[in-house]
């Protein structure tokens, strides 16, 4: 005869599994996103410009007319 806590501890370690996968999934697609964002931001101290469209605008590199 098998003891409840038997299903009871194959279900945590599958659902222990199933968030450490959903874990590590999200970090590895957002690593790219981080990395894009951080390569386009500004250094102000350098005296950079940032590449959205409000500082291109304020810089003059971008004229609306």
């Amino acid at each position: 005869m098998t003891s409840t806590s038997d299903g009871l501890q194959a279900e945590k370690q599958a659902k222990d599994f199933a968030r450490q996968y959903a874990k590590e999934f999200q970090q590895e697609k957002e690593a790219p996103i981080s990395d894009l964002v951080r390569a386009r931001a500004s250094d102000p101290e350098r005296g950079e410009i940032g590449q959205d469209l409000k500082s291109k605008i304020q810089s003059g590199e971008i004229k609306i007319m």
